[in-house]
């Protein structure tokens, strides 16, 4: 997707028609809008998802006002207004335009609920316009709601990423990047599928009560682990929350001089406890894996004894091993003569007497299996010891782990204990409140501990009663064939959740991989970017002994939300070249267009920012105001800039003290802020080359 430009009709501050054409040159491919704080600036970035979506962010007031209030005030009762935004793009090899309007009749000066109308045409080969049916739902294959949030940026707000509880938003991004909404949708409903195919089984007369009473207590099992799941979906969410506090107080303390050495020296102990305890839930794990695999052996005690006593008889009474061999018997019985000459008649002595060494004589199938049971019985009683010993090393190891997290968790709490103890006011009142959350935090685990293991218990439940449902007798082919469809939804379900996460997880490791390279190329410190199997992003310092959160600012938070940007665009730019195989995901070359993204950074990371959103994306549309991108940022920028215009803020107010009246770029002055004007909102005015 491209922009060619965008056209705003009596929307919000833009009075009458007013037009922007974007940047499209790669080498140029930075278009810039300077507007002041409060000059309509966050109301262009709106009218992008609004004409797209029909969305409009929580800090635009108002939602319901979007026909401009001058005209609104200025036309007479009765009279019809509308407002509209028009956008041209490039998506593939078509063009698009894409318009999204509202009408009303003025009565009052408030307006009425809006009832926008969405109109979406592509440009034919002959230049014609041809009408697109269902504009919505092609807008959202082209590029889904779901990520226009990483694509039309609040810089202000672009540091929500890195919080703890943006997993779900970053998740939700890699699935629809996939495309996997729909085998999302299905593992949620393929059970719900299945549970009403049962409801149209039939058993024999005696049965249907059983199979009745089964269906209730399946449906019932199934509301009570919808319950617990949503138990812990909410504690697993403020878990999150509590963690994003934590570790927001944790970085105040190593802001707190008094306290900066303490936090580290906690940051380490925790990390250990963290490496120590994974470390213990390994040696558990492999403790199971080794009572599940050989655990048998320590109930057999006396059974080899027994099977080598049982050999040695056969031995003794010369059954084992045979003799000799039944076939080599039946060949002589066959050819009619023994090995010695001796002819075997039907009625002879000597026939009888082979004849009766072939009732002793063993299969070989026998005298293998035989021997290969005596062999594996001798070494039974090594393979005890061992198992012994393994387990014995296992419990070893896991106690002096146990006794170290205690030992580091003593520590940790006589360093909370010090900070308490510190004369400053700020650093008292930060652990006070860091023990509270984490507190807070526990709660939440031991919430989400207990309805896990109740979503278990009631998983088994379902097991169960499903088993009990299959094993009754169904009355009719009918039913017999419910019951296979029923097994191949419940497969298919399960197929499905699998694939999702192996598929979800390796789009992940390709995001952190590309996240990782760009952050390393901007940014000003040894930090190392990570998004978790959580999916969750995080920084980290690797300077010290142990790696430990980053201390980050509001840069290096900055360019790790851009890096995630930038990976997003760069996995659908490649899908898009590669092709899609599996699932029709999202594939393209999506532009950004983002607001405040300078914010409140100091010249180096403005410098950084600016050097690093050009390549970023194909097309970049930043809106920013002279106070916030200063010299240094035009300066980086000039190179690659394509397009600038300049958002002039009209207000009738006279007495504003302090106001830029003009704007100098490329040589020439163009009204900023213009005071005791005839009317409030915005005008856009083309910055000449």
């Amino acid at each position: 997707m491209k922009f060619i430009s965008v056209e705003l009709e009596n929307f919000r501050p833009y009075q009458g028609t007013q037009k922007i054409s974007f940047a499209q040159d790669p080498e140029s491919n930075v278009t810039v809008l300077w507007g002041t704080n409060g000059g309509g600036k966050t109301t262009l970035l709106n009218a992008f998802t609004w004409a797209l979506y029909s969305n409009l962010s929580a800090d635009v007031e108002d939602h319901d006002q979007l026909i401009n209030s001058t005209v609104w005030n200025k036309t007479p009762e009765g009279a019809p207004l509308s407002a509209s935004v028009t956008i041209e793009f490039e998506h593939g090899s078509h063009v698009y335009i894409v318009k999204r309007s509202v009408y009303a009749s003025k009565h009052g000066s408030i307006q009425p609920r809006p009832k926008p109308a969405l109109q979406l045409w592509r440009r034919g080969r002959s230049g014609n316009l041809e009408s697109v049916l269902n504009p919505s739902g092609h807008l959202d294959q082209m590029l889904p709601e779901r990520l226009s949030r990483f694509f039309f940026v609040n810089g202000e707000r672009i540091e929500a990423l890195v919080k703890h509880d943006s997993g779900d938003d970053v998740r939700d991004a890699v699935k629809t990047l996939l495309g996997l909404e729909a085998m999302e949708r299905a593992v949620v409903h393929l059970p719900k599928v299945a549970q009403k195919l049962r409801r149209g089984m039939k058993t024999e007369d005696a049965s249907q009560r059983r199979l009745d009473d089964l269906l209730g207590q399946l449906e019932d099992a199934e509301r009570m682990l919808q319950e617990q799941q949503r138990r812990r979906n909410a504690a697993e969410k403020e878990k999150k929350h509590f963690n994003s506090e934590i570790e927001v107080l944790n970085l105040k303390m190593t802001q707190l001089a008094e306290a900066k050495e303490l936090q580290h020296n906690r940051y380490r102990l925790e990390n250990q406890l963290n490496r120590g305890k994974a470390a213990r839930q390994q040696q558990e794990e492999e403790r199971a894996k080794q009572v599940g695999t050989s655990g048998y052996l320590a109930f057999l005690p006396a059974l080899p004894g027994k099977i080598l006593a049982a050999c040695e008889e056969l031995r003794e009474r010369g059954e084992l091993p045979a003799p000799l061999k039944k076939a080599f018997i039946d060949d002589l019985l066959e050819r009619g003569m023994c090995i010695c000459g001796t002819p075997l008649a039907e009625v002879s002595p000597h026939r009888a007497a082979l004849e009766r060494w072939r009732a002793r004589a063993g299969l070989a199938e026998v005298e293998a299996a035989w021997n290969q049971l005596r062999g594996a019985v001798e070494s039974i009683d090594e393979r005890r010891v061992e198992m012994n010993d393994a387990l014995r090393g296992f419990d070893a190891r896991i106690a002096e782990a146990q006794e170290e997290e205690r030992r580091l968790e003593h520590d940790i709490d006589e360093i909370g204990n010090k900070l308490k103890r510190l004369p400053s006011e700020e650093v008292v009142e930060t652990e006070e409140k860091l023990e509270a959350a984490k507190l807070a935090r526990d709660e939440k685990v031991a919430a989400i501990g207990a309805a896990k293991a109740e979503v278990k218990r009631l998983e088994g439940v379902k097991d169960d009663l499903k088993s009990q449902i299959e094993k009754l007798d169904v009355k009719d082919a009918r039913s017999r064939r419910i019951r296979s469809r029923i097994m191949a939804v419940e497969e298919a379900s399960t197929a499905l959740a699998q694939i999702l996460e192996i598929l979800s997880q390796g789009v992940r490791r390709r995001l952190d991989a590309r996240i990782q390279e760009l952050y390393r190329l901007v940014s000003l410190k040894n930090f190392e970017p990570e998004l978790t199997p959580d999916f969750e992003l995080k920084l980290w310092d690797p300077s010290g002994t142990e790696r430990v959160p980053a201390l980050k600012s509001t840069g290096e938070n900055m360019l790790l939300s851009l890096a995630f940007v930038g990976s997003l665009i760069g996995e659908a730019r490649q899908a898009q070249e590669r092709g899609r195989t599996f699932v029709q995901g999202i594939g393209g070359d999506f532009p950004v267009v983002m607001d405040a993204v300078f914010g409140n950074l100091d010249d180096d990371y403005r410098k950084a920012v600016a050097d690093f959103l050009p390549r970023l994306a194909s097309q970049v549309v930043m809106l920013t105001s002279k106070a916030q991108a200063g010299d240094i940022v035009e300066q980086e920028l000039r190179s690659r800039l394509g397009k600038q215009y300049v958002i002039t803020a009209h207000t009738t107010k006279i007495d504003v003290s302090n106001a830029t009246g003009t704007l100098t770029l490329n040589g020439n002055t163009y009204p900023y802020q213009v005071v005791g004007s005839d009317r409030t909102g915005a005008e856009l005015t083309e910055v000449r080359s």
